[in-house]
């Protein structure tokens, strides 16, 4: 594992705790979101309206005191008024329901799959890593000089310039430049950057591979 991977790490586990927050806070209905202030206006005007109904009065009677005075033909209409309100009220509140709830759908498939994805993706590149054939060894390396003398195992697939891994423990710790060659034997630089930690850890017997993508 190299700084990069160190980096992308912590930038997934930012996003799905993001997800996680975002997903939470819709579940706890928070009073500041649009749409469940909305939902709640509804729901109330929704319980007025049938709460009217069931008494035999005007909805809006708390607004005017004129409903009982109002003729038989006159209170007909109003109710009927009311109750085509309550059928309005009661479509709009489960289609405003629906697109809540398929948000929420949808962060939450979100978050199972970058879940799930993750650790498919880290297993996949650890057998990559764990199968990929050796292209030279270490055979040993100057600390003060910082320059590692290899022993190339797959002639000619190897070349000055190239990037390898270098795999210990079935993981790569960091990766070096291949500089000079002459045969089966070579030089190579150690890219300080790709070393957990940024120091430089480089031991005999280290196996140089193509790190994967």
């Amino acid at each position: 594992m190299n700084v990069m991977n160190v980096i992308i790490g912590s930038t997934f586990a930012l996003l799905v705790a993001g997800f996680f927050i975002s997903y939470s806070s819709m579940n706890n209905r928070e009073i500041s979101d649009p749409d469940t202030l909305e939902v709640a206006r509804l729901e109330k005007r929704i319980a007025q309206l049938e709460s009217a109904r069931l008494k035999g009065t005007n909805a809006n009677q708390g607004f005017s005191n004129s409903f009982n005075t109002q003729s038989p033909l006159q209170q007909a209409a109003v109710q009927q008024a009311d109750t085509t309100e309550l059928e309005r009220l009661r479509s709009d509140l489960s289609v405003l329901k629906d697109e809540r709830d398929k948000i929420e759908d949808q962060a939450a498939a979100v978050i199972e799959e970058a879940l799930g994805a993750q650790p498919a993706k880290n297993d996949r590149r650890a057998n990559l890593i764990k199968s990929a054939l050796v292209m030279a060894k270490i055979t040993e390396y100057n600390n003060v000089e910082k320059i590692a003398g290899i022993e190339i195992e797959r002639v000619g697939n190897v070349n000055t310039g190239d990037v390898l891994g270098i795999r210990r423990n079935s993981g790569i710790i960091g990766r070096l430049t291949i500089g000079m060659i002459d045969r089966n034997q070579g030089i190579a630089d150690p890219l300080p950057g790709s070393f957990m930690g940024g120091s430089i850890d480089i031991q005999l017997g280290d196996e140089l591979i193509l790190p994967p993508n």
